[in-house]
């Protein structure tokens, strides 16, 4: 018995040896598609290196040892010390920080040879203001000195001193008193920050920078210690 119903249309044929044109109604159109590669592409080795190095590094960081000895990551704990190329740190003398304070105050009015300035500011070296009391000595250096002064049978007044007791702490004004009284031939003994902080309480009411006749009641001149 026929299944065929001969009140519905009957679908062209197409044949089979024959390419689907555009127009037909089964025709679909699909994309350029660029063939896939059938083996994959490798990574350079150099990139294996760098990665391995990297991780090289981490690990040396967490494990807590210097990088070649270098140093390059943190120090974990129980790490090996890492001492400094430059050494420990030099402690600072009184002579060496004296120097400084020097430099920075004086050096521009009495010259960094402590020979001062002809009329103007005194010499340092074989100063007997600066061989001589200590105690005077700081009291010219927390307050300052004006008018004329004798020193070294030459007389000098041109120039004003100032009073360092607002600028200078009492290690400082020890420090550069000791410089003073240890150059340019000079070789008294140091002066400590005890001694400039008793003149600082001693001489506190003083408000005006010293006069060479005012100086001169101040303690008795005794040898400088060798």
């Amino acid at each position: 018995m026929s299944t065929h119903n001969p009140e519905l249309p009957t679908p062209p044929q197409v044949p089979q040896n024959e390419d689907i044109q555009p127009g037909a109604p089964d025709f679909v159109e699909t994309p350029d598609v660029t063939p896939g590669l059938g083996v994959h592409e490798l990574m350079p080795f150099w990139i294996y290196l760098i990665c391995a190095f990297a991780l090289f590094l981490t690990g040396t960081s967490f494990t807590g040892f210097a990088t070649f000895g270098l140093g390059v990551m943190d120090q974990g704990p129980g790490a090996p010390t890492i001492v400094s190329s430059s050494g420990p740190a030099v402690e600072e003398t009184p002579l060496s920080l004296g120097k400084k304070v020097y430099g920075g105050n004086c050096a521009a009015c009495h010259q960094s040879t402590g020979e001062g300035q002809p009329g103007m500011y005194p010499p340092l070296g074989g100063s007997e203001w600066v061989l001589g009391n200590k105690e005077r000595l700081a009291a010219i250096m927390l307050h300052g000195l004006a008018g004329p002064v004798t020193v070294r049978g030459a007389t000098y007044g041109a120039g004003v001193m100032p009073g360092w007791a607002t600028n200078l702490t009492d290690e400082k004004l020890a420090a550069v008193m000791t410089y003073m009284r240890a150059s340019w031939g000079n070789t008294a003994d140091a002066v400590t920050p005890d001694e400039v902080a008793a003149a600082r309480t001693k001489f506190a009411s003083q408000s005006s920078a010293w006069c060479e006749a005012d100086l001169l009641k101040i303690g008795t001149d005794t040898p400088a210690k060798k």
